[in-house]
């Protein structure tokens, strides 16, 4: 009697168990649905991850790099996306040098780790476009070292005295000039090199599509600026002002360059 009761109790126990087993299963799937169901609702604003550049220098991480895709954000997307918008309309656009977008976290990788690469998909707009690609931010209205792209004339950069002046190039390649209206991706290095140097590295073309050459010879690097380069030492955000500027996609990672002082 008693040993009939014991496995009846277990049988139900062991039903129970699987009952609520299942239970839990189907609510996880069900949930992880939503949430693929939620990052699937609109692409074009969304956060992603693109694949790590693995680097030559030994104190460079080859990390997952970060996408974010903007070109169906409007203002509650940019906010999802954890990104403070100033007179940004959806697309992201930028109508004057009031037009400000930065991240509200910090996004920047260590400086010890060789510093960070910025990514940027872009069309500028007008005969006086400019974009403005700022890291190492701090403050509302972002201050930090920066790329200025501009609309029919060579890159610039911010100097340590907060003057802008043209970047240099490398003896084998042609300084980009960016024509209105065309999209382009620029991918742009802020690096920190182990003796304390910090270097401005930029080439007119998507990261992936660097040849081991273009990434380990100071030659090619079409921009290219070795001194008064301001300290990494403000902050750890990312920030754009888009003076007549769309930008589609901008993506964080670590730095591309193999090459060091």
């Amino acid at each position: 009697m008693f040993n009939n009761l014991y496995i009846l109790s277990f049988i139900c126990l062991i039903t129970i168990n699987c009952s609520m087993a299942k239970k839990t299963e189907a609510n996880n799937s069900s949930n992880l649905l939503t949430l693929l169901a939620a990052a699937n609702t609109n692409p074009g604003c969304a956060i992603s991850s693109a694949p790590a550049i693995p680097s030559n220098l030994t104190q460079v991480e080859s990390k997952t790099r970060v996408k974010y895709s903007l070109y169906g954000c409007d203002e509650n997307g940019l906010n999802q996306l954890e990104l403070t918008q100033t007179e940004i309309v959806k697309g992201a656009t930028g109508t004057s040098a009031s037009s400000v977008l930065y991240t509200k976290g910090d996004v920047m990788l260590a400086t010890s780790k060789g510093g960070t690469n910025v990514e940027v998909t872009f069309t500028l707009n007008s005969p006086t476009s400019t974009l403005d690609v700022i890291a190492y931010g701090t403050g509302t209205v972002l201050s930090g070292p920066t790329y200025r792209l501009i609309a029919g004339a060579q890159t610039q950069y911010k100097n340590a005295a907060g003057v802008y002046g043209n970047t240099g190039k490398g003896g084998s390649v042609s300084a980009p000039i960016p024509a209105v209206g065309t999209s382009y991706t620029f991918c742009l290095d802020f690096q920190s090199t182990p003796g304390g140097s910090r270097f401005l590295n930029g080439f007119n073309k998507p990261c992936s599509e660097l040849t081991d050459t273009e990434r380990g010879s100071m030659s090619y690097y079409p921009i290219m600026q070795m001194m008064n380069v301001p300290v990494y030492s403000g902050g750890n955000r990312l920030g754009f002002i888009l003076n007549g500027v769309t930008i589609t996609s901008f993506t964080v990672g670590s730095i591309v360059s193999n090459t060091e002082m």
